[in-house]
């Protein structure tokens, strides 16, 4: 039946009640903590829910309602103690009481999300004789419960409630992890109808995955898992990004001479006006634009590398090699920003793509300013990592 929200409710078909010799947790009529003990299955074609619940004698489940969504099936309970005494022998003794609801269509893949007295309960699942949690509190991994990496509890609020995109969105993410590296995922059609949401849903989902950089459209071709991000060091530089990778290439964008603004020349250790040579260089994986990077270097200090640099090697071996120079520290700030239209033009992304932007000043032996860098790491494909030594 539909009630006045629009969703199916469900009669209650069946409620059994057991006792057991174990205290397995303590309910209230405002609150209940207990460890995972509640379970489920389901009987008749998977058309029939089944639950068991612990609860102390004296409490009773006063109202129950089960609402079937497209993705979910939410059971709400209402626990309250009994009008009847309780004996004092039988206090602290459990009963287990056993709900069964026929439901209007199979429960196939959709989650069971559990409330009792509006507190989020987990449920486990019963499935060929394995565990299988299941609730608004704990969801199953391939890995365990939790993964270090993920957001806690998949970045489902305590209360079970979450837009249908992002439902679908951690539904895709278990599915990529099947695919693998590079293979296409389905037709939208397929996963709309799969998932049981509208496509337009589906998308939303999709284009948070392809915004993180978990998945990659090309035109044409479809939606594809993408590869792991590159992982780009942050720190002293020993040569940069992509060296020896065949993979790996660089192409020159601007090569020219300019006079230091008063940031710049206090950035280099000049004064403003001062001449500076600048390189801007489009970093390129497999042809595809990976980051954009602007050097400032002093033209005194190094009088002739616009004419002597080659722009397909790392800038730091010809500081090396030329001019005995090699930074030994940095200073460095990275910040979230959006590219201009001219930078997500040279990146072939665009202008609402979130990026990386490093800012670093590297230092010679002697402290001295070597080069000034603003660098535009695409966000969808980069990852910064930092190491420490805590010994010194």
């Amino acid at each position: 039946m539909l009630n006045p929200t629009g969703e199916r409710t469900t009669k209650v078909v069946e409620e059994s009640r057991e006792d057991v010799g174990e205290i397995l947790g303590l309910v209230t009529s405002t609150s209940m903590r207990t460890t995972p003990t509640w379970t489920w299955w389901t009987e008749d074609d998977d058309q029939v829910l089944v639950m068991r619940m612990p609860h102390p004698v004296g409490t009773v489940v006063a109202q129950r309602t089960v609402r079937e969504y497209g993705h979910t099936v939410r059971v709400e309970l209402k626990v309250r103690h009994s009008d009847s005494p309780v004996r004092p022998e039988t206090r602290g003794a459990m009963v287990m009481s056993t709900l069964r609801t026929r439901l209007h269509r199979p429960v196939g893949g959709r989650e069971l999300v559990v409330f009792a007295n509006a507190i989020p309960r987990p449920a486990v699942r019963m499935l060929d004789g394995s565990h299988q949690v299941i609730s608004a509190e704990a969801h199953e991994y391939p890995d365990g419960p939790h993964r270090a990496a993920d957001p806690v509890r998949a970045g489902i609020p305590e209360d079970g409630r979450v837009p249908r995109y992002y439902h679908a969105k951690t539904r895709l993410l278990d599915l990529m992890q099947e695919l693998g590296q590079g293979a296409p995922l389905p037709p939208e059609r397929e996963l709309s109808a799969q998932f049981g949401i509208a496509r337009m849903t589906l998308r939303q989902a999709i284009g948070e995955l392809v915004v993180e950089g978990k998945v990659r459209r090309k035109q044409g071709s479809g939606t594809f898992v993408a590869p792991p991000k590159l992982v780009r060091p942050l720190g002293v530089p020993s040569r940069e990004t992509g060296t020896g990778e065949p993979s790996h290439t660089r192409r020159l964008v601007t090569a020219e001479q300019l006079a230091a603004d008063a940031e710049l020349a206090h950035d280099l250790d000049l004064d403003p006006g001062d001449p500076v040579i600048h390189i801007e260089r489009l970093m390129l994986v497999d042809d595809e634009p990976m980051s954009l990077e602007s050097s400032y270097l002093s033209a005194k200090r190094f009088p002739d590398l616009i004419e002597v640099f080659d722009a397909e090697l790392p800038l730091l071996d010809c500081l090396r090699d030329r001019y005995f120079t090699i930074p030994t520290s940095t200073d460095e700030q990275v910040e979230t920003v959006l590219a201009s239209p001219r930078e997500a033009r040279l990146l072939a992304t665009t202008p609402a793509a979130p990026m990386l932007l490093l800012h670093r000043i590297t230092r010679d032996p002697n402290t001295n300013p070597v080069e000034r860098v603003r660098a535009l790491f695409r966000g969808d494909r980069y990852t910064f990592e930092v190491r420490s030594d805590t010994t010194n």
